[in-house]
């Protein structure tokens, strides 16, 4: 054995044999199967959790050594990895380190024959759990038998079962057929689990379907094996927060990228400063997307870093080749897709930039462990302060606090020994001895062994039979019922309401009442329109200058997370080339009646004039240029276009009239009636605040309002104004005024809930204007009770109250 143990993996492994050695003599000395049972599902399995680089492989490859040193114990042993690319490393290390131990090839030597203790069989477990048909581990072949039976024979030649599993709680599973085969065919005498990232929630649940009474827990601190020199003090994450005005904006992942090559190069020359032979490894974590790889590759090499120097690593799981490249110093830099696995070790690495953004619960942990690590050339020496911590580059700020919360749950471990389980008990009972389960501090004099919980159910796909829920509707009655009473046969059969339909009345539009108004249009011919958004769109200076910025300052949070010191500096961050042409491009949609590419080729044509005024000569001759600077001026001013839209689209619109008011409606029986209503009563589809209002002008008394109508949406009847992007906006009432001598006394009124003031597309008809009737007059009810009107603030680009509503301004306004 090459490594030598420290001293908290001593007492560790030291743990661990005790209770293995207590669980051996019970088995050895009652030799019925129950009482075997009641021994091993007492002391027969450990779970050690320990922090990544804390060396929780050595330790249990101690255990396997001694206890198959044991001259009393006779021991096969299966070792279990979380992935099929992680057998090979493992086989290896133990070769490398445990000389009492011999490793077999699973595959091709599964024979009784030969066997001694102490020898390692090294798989994964989803190669021999689960059904036996499916599994080629669990056959027998040209040069071996199958596991199930060699398992048996081992055992009739006096063996032990040993299980070793890393990284437990992504290795087993609590399956029927996972844990069948555990408890019927493995059998184990003695089961280690190590982990780094325990999930207690899964270990219990195997615990109790596994028929395990007793999970012993060995817990190691970060601090032991920072003390011993194996993992790094600290872990400093540095996450980058930017203002709203600039979120959208900023290339986060250059960011991160740019930060990390900056960092690397730091720590590379440092390591050349203290004379230390090791070159640093750089991981590249990039999304699951297409060209990711590409572009982090592009992205580094565009950073100063060699071609040559960058690997790249897209398969999902670590196997061979990505252990070869973590270990070639050839390499800088490592670029991945695969989450930040479990068994994927790279101790030379010290940074870590991660721009994906999913995550799961063991996110943090996981991504902690892979630059934890300390190269053995690091260890057991001073070093300065930069190479004493690992460093996360994070394009995605929530993260961090994702690490963080890792870093309190690997601080809150404390190292911690695990006791005999003392409920178990050897009783000789004539020539019988048995282990009998004690219970409530006490054994009875007749022998009790351990009765394992039954194995978990599987319901078999396709047998259960769907039952409807309490109220779900019978679709098969809805469509066959012929009763006529049936309440479902009548509402689908009530049909079309018509003019004659029983509950409807005929309600006729009030004598001497207009009957035609005016309703906007766009020209379909939108060239001029397009020449006036040309010249209409404002870029002064500030604007102009905005479409040559290539990069924002943004504040750069570094925490430490084991410590949360926290400490807060600036970073320019280049901005995001292709955020900013997507979000461009949504602007450029928003009008729909206007085609995009001419809307482009006419903001080009203006900003190349602009161009050409201020002498960008240099600008003129790259087309690409030029189309990113018209990008980010449309980003950084989004409201720049729609305001010489807005305005050019009223200067623009035509006038034209709607189809004449019909001459009656048609509405439920029972409409309140109204006097000064268009069809003398409240329709029935008016809103609650609708009703208020109409409820509110019915009142007028003075005689000034002639009369009011609902102005219903898209009817051929219906006044209506162009919006911004080319929509139709139809305030809620027209009002025919006394003394107003706008618009042909019509006053367009628009109402809104409170609550609705700013949402959708409220703002744009706030500053909306018709060319007859003028601004619509927008008004709102306060929870008070009281109408207030609205007005838009330019500065806010939000609608707010203005002013008391006054029926006896109705003129005015």
């Amino acid at each position: 054995m090459i490594a030598q143990p420290k001293g908290y993996q001593t007492e560790a492994k030291n743990n661990v044999l005790d209770i293995f050695r207590y669980a051996n003599a019970q088995i050895d000395a009652a030799t019925d199967p129950d009482s075997r049972r009641a021994a091993i599902a007492h002391n027969g399995c450990v779970l050690i959790q320990a922090p990544t680089g804390a060396g929780k492989t050595l330790i249990a490859g101690l255990v396997a050594q001694e206890l198959s040193r044991d001259p009393d114990i006779k021991i096969v042993w299966l070792w279990f990895t979380p992935f099929a690319g992680l057998v090979e490393q493992a086989r290896i290390a133990i070769k490398a380190e445990f000389n009492g131990l011999r490793v077999r090839d699973i595959a091709r030597e599964r024979r009784a024959h030969g066997t001694r203790s102490g020898d390692v069989f090294v798989s994964t477990w989803a190669a021999v759990a689960g059904r036996k048909d499916s599994k080629r581990i669990r056959k027998d072949g040209d040069e071996s038998v199958s596991l199930d039976l060699v398992l048996e024979q081992w055992r009739k030649d006096g063996f032990k079962i040993g299980v070793i599993v890393d990284e437990a709680h992504h290795t087993f599973s609590s399956g029927t057929e996972s844990v069948r085969y555990y408890r019927e065919v493995l059998q184990p005498d003695f089961t280690l689990m190590i982990t780094a990232t325990p999930d207690d929630q899964d270990a219990e649940s195997f615990r109790k379907s596994a028929g395990i009474a007793v999970m012993h827990r060995i817990t190691v601190s970060r601090l032991d094996a920072v003390s011993a020199g194996l993992i790094k003090p600290g872990i400093k994450s540095v996450a980058y927060l930017a203002g709203e005005q600039h979120r959208e904006l900023v290339d986060f992942g250059q960011a991160a990228l740019a930060d990390g090559v900056r960092v690397h190069n730091a720590i590379k020359a440092q390591l050349v400063t203290e004379g230390i032979d090791l070159v640093p490894l750089m991981l590249v974590q990039v999304a699951s997307t297409d060209k990711s790889v590409e572009k982090a590759k592009m992205d580094l090499m565009a950073l100063g870093m060699a071609e040559d120097a960058i690997a790249v690593y897209t398969s999902k799981e670590p196997d061979d080749d990505l252990l070869a490249v973590a270990r070639d110093e050839s390499k800088e830099a490592l670029i991945f897709k695969m989450a930040v696995a479990l068994g994927f070790d790279a101790p030379r690495a010290f940074t870590l930039v991660s721009m994906r953004g999913a995550q799961d619960k063991d996110f943090g942990t996981q991504i902690v462990g892979r630059i934890l690590r300390v190269d053995w050339r690091l260890q057991s020496r001073a070093t300065s302060e930069l190479l004493k911590y690992g460093y996360v580059f994070l394009a995605d700020a929530e993260k961090q606090a994702g690490l963080s919360g890792a870093a309190d749950r690997i601080n809150a471990v404390r190292s911690e020994l695990a006791k005999i389980s003392p409920f178990t008990m050897l009783v000789r009972m004539g020539d019988n001895p048995t282990v009998q389960v004690v219970e409530n501090g006490q054994s009875s004099f007749l022998p009790k062994g351990w009765s394992p919980p039954p194995l978990p159910t599987e319901t078999a796909g396709g047998t259960d039979t769907v039952r409807p829920f309490a109220g779900q509707i019978d679709l098969v009655g809805f469509f066959l019922e012929t009763d006529d009473d049936h309440p479902y046969t009548r509402a689908a059969t009530q049909g079309v309401v018509g003019k004659n339909a029983p509950g409807m009345k005929v309600y006729p539009l009030r004598p001497g009442m207009e009957r035609v108004f005016k309703r906007e249009q766009l020209n379909l011919d939108t060239s001029g329109l397009l020449r006036a958004v040309e010249a209409r769109i404002r870029i002064d200076d500030s604007v102009f200058t905005a479409g040559f910025r290539q990069a924002v300052s943004i504040q750069r949070k570094e925490e430490e997370i084991f410590t949360h010191d926290v400490h807060y500096g600036e970073y320019q961050a280049r901005l995001s080339d292709a955020e900013i042409a997507r979000r461009a491009q949504l602007l450029l949609f928003e009008p729909d009646y206007l085609d995009p590419r001419e809307l482009q080729a006419a903001l080009l044509n203006r900003l190349r004039k602009e161009c050409r005024e201020r002498g960008f000569l240099e600008v003129l001759e790259s087309p690409e240029k030029l189309r990113q600077a018209m990008h980010l001026i449309l980003v950084s001013h989004p409201k720049l276009l729609r305001e010489a839209v807005r305005i050019c689209c009223a200067e623009n619109a035509e006038l034209v009239d709607t189809a004449p008011l019909p001459e009656v409606m048609s509405w439920p029986t029972g409409c309140a009636v109204e006097r000064l209503a268009a069809y003398q009563a409240f329709p029935p589809d008016l809103n609650k605040d609708e009703l208020a209002f109409a409820q509110l002008l019915d009142v007028e008394m003075s005689g000034q309002i002639v009369w009011w109508h609902r102005n219903e949406p898209r009817k051929p009847w219906s006044a209506g104004l162009v919006m911004p992007d080319g929509t139709h906006y139809y305030p809620d009432f027209l009002v025919k005024i006394k003394g107003r001598t706008r618009g042909d006394g019509i006053l367009l009124i628009e109402v809104k809930g409170e609550h609705l003031i700013n949402s959708m597309n409220t703002p744009d008809k706030a500053a909306a204007s018709h060319k007859l009737y003028s601004k619509p007059l927008m008004v709102m009810k306060e929870n008070s009770g009281r109408w207030m009107t609205l007005r838009y603030n330019d500065r806010t680009g939000k609608n707010e109250p203005d002013a008391i509503f006054r029926l006896d301004a109705l003129a005015e306004y």
